[in-house]
């Protein structure tokens, strides 16, 4: 399984201001640019496909607890899990297309992925940067995931509850890092840094929850 990562080619080219019929040493220092613009925006694409990851995730598990638990509450906030990650999944989705962003999109039960665009030659080379070991990483995220998830359904009652919420409480962990992660790097991308932080209490509220749900059922 591969994910392969490729950009909508229109915003970056407006955020770059390259034009046509460059001199050679222009073209190579335009090309250059290119790749700088490439690598940065590389890095934001796959900074956002983590958490986009994380919003699939919390999704398809939130579901598998609607069809295994049964208790009251644990069903009560795996509803809550997947309205949040939704909405949250959704805000991400209109930030990336309005930065000319393609996420990775992930149908957890089949193994399906998005492919996006094309760009500019220099920024592609510098998208290309890191990009088969980027691969490598996000398809094992998505392999190990799904190992999880298929460990829990083999459970049920409330060994499948106790796990449900530790997984969970980890993967909300991970995501508060995320979120951390972004505030501190992205603190210039308003847009961003505004997502991150309206996701952030949610994340927190989750957490809670699950401390809460823990001492119902009992460790």
């Amino acid at each position: 399984m591969r994910m392969r990562r490729l950009l909508w080619g229109a915003g970056l080219l407006a955020l770059m201001g390259m034009g046509a019929g460059c001199a050679h040493d222009e073209a190579k220092q335009a090309r250059s640019r290119g790749e700088r613009i490439g690598e940065a925006f590389a890095e934001k694409v796959r900074y956002t496909d983590q958490l986009s990851l994380l919003n699939q995730e919390q999704i398809a598990l939130g579901h598998l607890a609607l069809m295994k638990s049964s208790h009251p509450e644990v069903k009560a906030f795996a509803q809550d899990l997947i309205r949040n990650h939704q909405n949250s999944q959704q805000d991400l989705l209109t930030l990336a297309q309005s930065k000319a962003m393609s996420l990775a999109a992930v149908d957890l039960s089949t193994q399906d992925q998005a492919i996006g665009g094309a760009g500019a030659e220099g920024v592609m080379q510098g998208m290309e940067q890191g990009e088969e070991k980027y691969d490598k990483k996000f398809d094992k995220q998505v392999n190990q995931f799904l190992e999880k998830r298929n460990e829990l359904a083999g459970l049920s009652g409330r060994d499948f509850d106790k796990a449900f919420l530790e997984q969970v409480k980890e993967d909300q962990e991970r995501g508060a890092e995320l979120i951390d992660q972004g505030l501190e790097k992205y603190r210039d991308d308003t847009a961003l840094a505004l997502l991150l932080s309206r996701t952030s209490p949610v994340i927190q509220a989750h957490q809670q929850r699950i401390a809460t749900l823990r001492g119902f059922i009992g460790d």
